[in-house]
């Protein structure tokens, strides 16, 4: 499945500005939250959202013509909410699974290609997605799925299952911080090439001892994308 996905993907790269049209930007700054970034040192200054927020509007600011973004498989010490507790271990699920855009509240999402909305509910859990939507897409002999978490309550109300979403339909907006899941506004943008046993749910984050499991089911969304720096 993750070769029919790459096999696909590698001649069809889309631009940033098809994701995000009201960006005026194409380009990435690579933003490192891994547990040795000099961002943001502490699960304490990643919590605090109104320091976070100010390190990104700090970064942002030094790169006006530029989306930060990054994460993909990065291991982070981020993620202290009970929901991210392995099942009968005391792991906790830490290997970021999706690209993290950060990008303002209410910032415009739109469809890179066709597909149908299996998925569209809104998570009220603590450091949860907030608003969030799965949509299946299929190509020839190629399925696979895309992710949009933390988006706004609204968002997800416009829709229901089995709708269909055209190439470069807008899906929503972000969501702030009091309906996304408690998080500095961004998006998480997630690849997968099976939904396996999930129905209402995905899993945005993997235990580290999993992580070539959850690779091969969640490509590396820079196969989508013009920008290498993801």
């Amino acid at each position: 499945m993750y070769s029919d996905f790459e096999n696909w993907a590698k001649d069809k790269q889309f631009s940033l500005q098809d994701l995000f049209p009201t960006i005026a930007k194409t380009d990435i700054f690579h933003i490192d939250l891994s547990i040795q970034n000099t961002t943001v040192k502490t699960v304490e200054e990643f919590n605090n959202l109104t320091n976070f927020q100010q390190k990104i509007e700090e970064i942002q600011l030094a790169n006006p013509t530029k989306i930060i973004a990054g994460g993909y498989l990065e291991k982070r010490a981020l993620y202290t909410s009970d929901i991210y507790n392995a099942k009968n271990s005391s792991q906790k699920r830490n290997i970021h699974l999706g690209v993290d855009f950060w990008l303002p509240e209410n910032t415009a999402i739109h469809a890179l290609f066709d597909g149908e909305v299996v998925c569209a509910i809104y998570q009220d859990s603590h450091k949860g997605y907030g608003g969030f939507i799965i949509l299946k897409h299929t190509f020839s002999n190629t399925e696979f799925y895309t992710l949009y978490g933390h988006l706004s309550k609204k968002t997800v109300a416009n829709f229901t299952l089995g709708d269909t979403i055209k190439k470069g339909e807008q899906i929503g907006v972000l969501g702030n911080t009091l309906e996304n899941g408690d998080w500095v506004p961004h998006l998480h943008f997630q690849i997968m090439v099976s939904l396996l046993d999930f129905k209402d749910d995905f899993p945005g984050v993997a235990l580290e001892s999993e992580i070539l499991f959850w690779k091969n089911i969640c490509p590396n969304p820079n196969l989508l994308f013009k920008s290498d720096a993801l």
